[in-house]
């Protein structure tokens, strides 16, 4: 690898990129003093490509049908349009754009102020054009996605001399099983201002839009896995896959079939398979059947979940072809009778303990010792609060700390189970219950977690069935799988978490009266954030630690100014909102100080009542504070806005921004 002097200066680096490009692109020497990947760019560019480095456009372009149309079937944007927005607004984008690109190079959103928006667009830098490498030589979005890794493209970098007046970073979005980036973020402004922590936030942006596709995928997943156990048909070759056509479960008859090669539909089938769901055969309510050469007969039943084409289940019928169900997601109708292959297992031991639960404050502390108290029996236990407050930490905790610590910690989210399915899940089914059950039928998570905790989160989301096959649980210690008679002994503690008030669920008759006295024996309150004084000063802390790692920047500390914010938020999204503001700040602050400026924060609208009670005296002094500091600045500065925003150290939008807040306007004679 070629280790390049660092230039002392922006200018000295654009005279130095500058020379390389003049002696590769109009001498053919080289390229030489450049970093690697762009001198491979730059031989992509010239030799693979033919890019004319005198062209003014890039040579690609879609309609406006055509681009509303990939718009609309990209999934990717979808998901990452409020993160985009997110992230728009607290860069403040003053010479900058922000744009995403899908998988293919192709623009498809961009963000900025209105001039430079227009100033890239001389260059066709816009929705519709395509930046890929083969379209417009060496750029950062194209260098990336070629690449597959992050990318800065600095001014004369840039293969074709028009688009050296700009310099772009940019960072590939990446989605598990999937080969490639599926789409990427750019940064891209001119060379002469550009940010020193452009490809940190680029990186960033495009880790959160990961974060969001892991979350959908592992949804969608498990609806095709339901699905999957739902469809079993005796003696058939089954095969569940995701809306790409990668494998996400295979049962032993396709296994033994050689359906599947390597963990994969083999390159014709998936082909073939993609063809199907996607083409006019398929009103994704109805099966296909694949004929192809030298390849068993394929049936395929299309998944789908709210409204969404997200995976199939493909049979390999062993001699008659029986109609496998349909699961429509939320749709209804045709919904599973239940699975009949083992759902996949969360973690079966505790990963917490109490030295986990991090906090100083009072109201902590009485929770910690009475968890500790419940940790030292096998009472069921309640834990109640807002969401994001930790209740998950605290039954870890509970059960580490109890005498069943040596036995499983199942945890059960309730409100994430398809309702036909909750029974099966927690209490299991007998052999012959339903068409193609498995041998000896299949446990639920009661069997489960025998001699050790069930964790039962989201319990007020439980169906009626379901709670009356609890009560019976609870009263007998004995679990009846579905299909049977025999009763089963089990030696399960409860611990049961909720945001809503079970005592207001009770009363409303959507949880059950004796359900609610069973599991309401030890209730705790866990604390949200905004009652926990210096706590979220603390835990600012440790998240900023644990950002510097994540993000690969060091040396970050809060300001006086950010922690005062810090402690007047409100926190309706609690530990889990604190986190994700610190680490936004450590990835968009543009010096290692993370001041108030960098913290954002919901609208006042989304917190709870009784918490803007709380706060609005705090609020009002800082307002009043922060007005005051900005009409002192401005008045020294003769009412001109620029040197106002640097006499107090932030941008020129934030002073607008902040002046509009608090309602200072310009006199008349300035």
């Amino acid at each position: 690898m070629k280790l390049i002097p660092r230039p002392t200066s922006r200018i000295e680096r654009r005279r130095i990129v500058d020379r390389a490009w003049q002696r590769y692109v109009q001498e053919g020497i080289g390229p030489e003093g450049v970093a690697d990947e762009i001198a491979r760019s730059w031989r992509r560019a010239r030799v693979d490509y033919k890019i004319d480095p005198a062209m003014k456009l890039p040579v690609r372009r879609l309609s406006a049908d055509q681009l509303s149309e990939r718009c609309e079937r990209d999934e990717v944007l979808q998901l990452a349009r409020p993160i985009l927005g997110d992230f728009a607004g607290r860069l403040g984008l003053l010479d900058h754009v922000l744009t995403y690109f899908d998988g293919d190079g192709l623009m498809l959103s961009i963000d900025g102020r209105p001039e430079v928006i227009e100033a890239v667009s001389a260059i066709d830098f816009r929705p519709g054009a395509c930046w890929s490498e083969d379209s417009a030589g060496t750029n950062g979005p194209g260098t990336a996605l070629a690449a597959g890794r992050p990318v800065e493209v600095f001014a004369s970098e840039h293969f074709v001399e028009a688009w050296h007046a700009w310099s772009c970073a940019a960072a590939p979005i990446m989605e598990p099983g999937r080969e490639g980036p599926v789409g990427l973020v750019d940064i891209t402004g001119p060379w002469e201002v550009q940010r020193r922590q452009a490809l940190v936030a680029a990186k960033a942006i495009a880790r959160a839009i990961e974060e969001r596709l892991r979350a959908a995928g592992s949804i969608r997943n498990e609806v095709v896995r339901y699905a999957f156990r739902a469809a079993h048909a005796s003696g058939d070759g089954m095969v569940a896959v995701d809306g790409h056509g990668i494998v996400v479960a295979v049962n032993d008859a396709a296994a033994r079939r050689r359906v599947v090669t390597a963990g994969a539909l083999p390159p014709m089938v998936r082909e073939a398979l993609w063809r199907a769901l996607s083409g006019p055969m398929c009103a994704r309510d109805n099966d296909v059947r694949l004929e192809l050469p030298d390849t068993p007969s394929l049936v395929v039943s299309p998944v789908t979940h709210e409204g969404t084409l997200i995976g199939a289940i493909v049979r390999a019928p062993a001699s008659v072809a029986v109609r496998a169900p349909k699961w429509r997601g939320r749709e209804g109708s045709a919904a599973p009778s239940a699975p009949v292959e083992p759902a996949p297992r969360p973690s079966s031991k505790a990963r917490y303990a109490f030295d986990r639960i991090l906090g100083a404050s009072p109201q902590l502390l009485r929770a910690v010792d009475y968890a500790r108290v419940a940790a030292r029996n096998t009472l069921p236990v309640t834990l109640e609060g807002e969401s994001g407050t930790g209740k998950e930490l605290f039954a870890h905790a509970i059960h580490s700390a109890s005498a069943r610590h040596a036995g499983p910690f199942v945890a059960v989210n309730c409100g994430a189970i398809p309702a036909p399915l909750v029974e099966s899940e927690l209490f299991g089914y007998e052999d012959g219950t339903f068409t193609g059950a498995r041998r000896d039928g299949n446990p639920g998570r009661f069997e489960a977690a025998d001699g050790g905790t069930l964790f039962l989160d989201e319990v007020s989301e439980l169906s009626g069935p379901a709670q009356t096959a609890l009560l019976r649980v609870l009263q007998e210690k004995e679990v009846v799988r579905l299909g049977g008679c025999a009763p089963r002994r089990v030696d399960v503690r409860i611990v049961a978490a909720t945001n809503k008030p079970l005592e207001e669920e009770m009363r409303a008759r959507r949880f059950r009266r004796d359900i609610f006295y069973r599991l309401n024996v030890l209730s705790m309150s866990i604390p949200p954030l905004r009652d926990r004084g210096d706590d979220v000063v603390l835990l600012a802390r440790v998240f900023v630690a644990e950002a510097e790692a994540e993000l690969g920047r060091a040396g970050l500390t809060l300001t006086d100014g950010a922690m005062e914010a810090l402690r007047v938020h409100s926190w309706p999204g609690n530990i889990r909102e604190l986190k994700n503001v610190i680490l936004r700040a450590a990835a968009t602050a543009p010096t290692v100080k993370i001041d108030a400026d960098h913290l954002s924060f919901p609208i006042a609208g989304q917190m709870p009542a009784s918490a803007n009670e709380l706060a609005r005296p705090e609020r009002e002094a800082v307002l009043e504070a922060e007005r005051e500091a900005i009409l002192g600045a401005l008045r020294e500065c003769q009412w001109n806005f620029t040197r106002a925003a640097d006499r107090l150290g932030i941008s020129r939008m934030t002073i607008y921004r902040r002046a509009a807040k608090c309602g200072i306007a310009r006199p008349p004679a300035y």
